[in-house]
């Protein structure tokens, strides 16, 4: 339980525990960038709307999406690993699986190029939160089936999706620091998942 606990510093974590570890880091990290690109979102709608551009908006629906479906998907990780008693470690697939995670994720990127398109208007407010929804169920859905072996590999592509959410956010907020770590961490990322496959 011990590595469980986010804030343990790295150095007191069982070498055994520290992969979980690691995705409790993922998904606070996506949780981090979800919410700013929420506050960002709301903040820009009511108080300087001039900002709400295609690009700007863009940035900030692929910083919520990737943001949210990395946390829930990093706490999935954690827990299969950790083996908390809620979340079985063994695959769990059921009928249709793959048509109900590719209609959740089309759904939300329907709504998200809606709002990208049209981010001032009146039912805007109302569709960021069901993006929101979608990314963090998606994100359950998606590693759910995914057996607890398998989970190393799952939190280097998930270590990936947090970087590409610090990539939008670096766009969003016009930090160029925050393109490059992201792009960093999220092509670091994406090479160790290749290499670990």
């Amino acid at each position: 339980v011990a590595g469980f606990a986010v804030g343990i510093p790295l150095s007191m974590v069982p070498l055994t525990a520290v992969p979980q570890r690691t995705a409790l880091s993922h998904a606070f990290g996506g949780l981090a960038a979800g919410l700013v690109g929420t506050a960002e979102f709301y903040l820009w709608y009511h108080h300087e709307p001039q900002n709400l551009t295609t690009f700007h908006v863009g940035a900030l629906v692929c910083e919520i999406l990737l943001g949210y479906l990395t946390f829930t998907g990093s706490l999935m990780a954690a827990g299969k690993l950790q083996e908390v008693k809620w979340i079985p470690q063994r695959p769990v697939t059921y009928a249709g699986q793959n048509i109900i995670n590719l209609l959740l994720f089309t759904i939300a990127l329907v709504l998200a190029v809606a709002v990208t398109r049209q981010p001032t208007a009146t039912w805007a407010p109302f569709a960021f939160p069901a993006i929101i929804v979608l990314s963090l169920l998606f994100g359950v859905l998606l590693i759910i089936p995914i057996g607890g072996a398998d989970m190393p590999t799952v939190i280097a592509i998930l270590n990936a999706y947090a970087g590409l959410s610090a990539v939008a956010m670096g766009f969003a907020l016009d930090n160029k620091l925050l393109v490059t770590a992201g792009a960093l961490d999220g092509s670091s990322g994406l090479i160790l998942a290749i290499i670990m496959c």
